[in-house]
């Protein structure tokens, strides 16, 4: 009898270490798929980019018989370079932002794409840095194009990837919600190829495409939210 009390005991003792065990490759998994570190790198990324399109913007010298208005009309094609890619860079932190609300855990593969978006992201100070210098250059032009173009393709292969893989969200998309969001995304690359196609034509034509692209953004943001039951859940994402 004794000795069956024993073995009972230690059958006990196996279970309850085995359900230890459980727990704790259950908590690590849910460490190593925390998408925690993902927004605060990415945070960190978007506060340094903000930072540095600031720095391209000095205060202008003047020289012998110059007045300050004609000083700061060289300084000009910066400001409305920062302006540009300052939303932009806003518009890019609030997606990421709305789109991490919707993902409960990530993957590696996510990890990786999400890396790969913050690589031409990174670019945006540099290109904007020649926009401003060269306004009306078509090189310059075309460059601040292909960096925006490369960033559109990211986002939607991100946004791709998240919700084609309901596990890693907190809830499964409808397909009008999916579609929405591919379209947020997809569009603004489109544009920005048609104004890296048009900069060697119509030098003009390629800036004007790039400082009204945020304005149709918030357009079609507001008209796709009118449709909206305003109290479902997600309803919000930009």
């Amino acid at each position: 009898m004794g000795r069956e009390v024993e073995v009972a005991d230690k059958r006990e003792v196996a279970v309850e270490r085995a359900r230890e065990g459980d727990e704790s490759a259950r908590v690590l998994l849910e460490r190593l798929h925390d998408p925690a570190r993902v927004l605060a790198l990415s945070d960190g990324v978007f506060a340094i980019i903000v930072t540095l399109l600031v720095l391209e913007i000095h205060v202008p010298e003047l020289t012998q018989g110059q007045s300050l208005n004609q000083a700061l009309g060289e300084v000009r094609p910066s400001l409305t370079a920062f302006v540009i890619s300052f939303v932009l860079a806003g518009m890019y932190w609030v997606g990421h932002r709305d789109l991490f609300a919707l993902i409960r855990r990530t993957d590696r593969g996510l990890v990786w794409l999400n890396i790969l978006f913050l690589l031409p992201l990174c670019l945006l100070p540099f290109a904007a840095g020649l926009l401003g210098r060269y306004d009306r250059e078509p090189v310059a032009l075309r460059i601040y194009g292909l960096v925006l173009v490369v960033i559109a393709v990211m986002r939607v292969v991100i946004w791709l990837y998240a919700t084609n893989r309901p596990h890693l969200l907190w809830q499964r998309l409808d397909d009008r919600q999916r579609r929405a969001g591919l379209a947020l995304n997809l569009y603004p690359g489109l544009v920005y190829l048609l104004a890296f196609l048009v900069a060697k034509v119509a030098p003009g034509v390629s800036l004007l495409i790039y400082a009204g692209l945020p304005v149709l953004y918030f357009l079609s943001i507001t008209v796709l939210r009118s449709g909206r039951n305003r109290n479902h859940e997600y309803a919000d994402f930009t």
